[in-house]
């Protein structure tokens, strides 16, 4: 289980720089009119509303474990287009929306996620016919930030 706390306000300060790599992704997905979407690792909701926005015929459904983070989702999705969902993803069961998912999408989440392997086998078997499971995790390892915190 998840273990940590997140900080909507600290979360939304770098909102730019996390939404690029989003966009990007969401622009490989050619889904035309899924039933079900799902963002797993939801954190604030911003970006889960733009889910709202291309697919507006569709249930979108938001997942993240912090309570913050869903409180700061909701807050922001004034009208109420996306249902907000508290649950952790490393045994995240997708047969735990009562629904089957024509879209799932995942952006700089899964590398916080013990076993997500498993959870992506999970997420694929479970998806519509001609679904998408669309993943992003970031490739920084190498970048200085990262460089330096290994040096201290």
């Amino acid at each position: 289980m998840l273990e940590s706390t997140w900080d909507p306000g600290q979360y939304a300060r770098f909102g730019d720089e996390r939404a690029r790599p989003f966009v990007d992704l969401m622009a490989r997905v050619r889904a035309d009119d899924p039933a079900v979407v799902v963002d797993l690792g939801c954190g604030s909701g911003e970006l889960t509303l733009t889910l709202a926005d291309r697919w507006p015929r569709a249930s979108v459904i938001g997942v993240d474990h912090s309570p913050q983070m869903l409180t700061a989702a909701r807050e922001v999705d004034a009208l109420q287009r996306v249902g907000w969902v508290e649950g952790d993803l490393t045994d995240w069961d997708p047969a735990s929306l009562g629904a089957i998912p024509g879209v799932v999408v995942t952006n700089a989440a899964l590398q916080w996620v013990p076993g997500h392997l498993g959870l992506i086998d999970r997420v694929v078997g479970a998806l519509a016919p001609g679904g998408w499971f669309a993943m992003q995790v970031p490739d920084n390892l190498d970048a200085p930030s990262h460089a330096l915190m290994r040096q201290v």
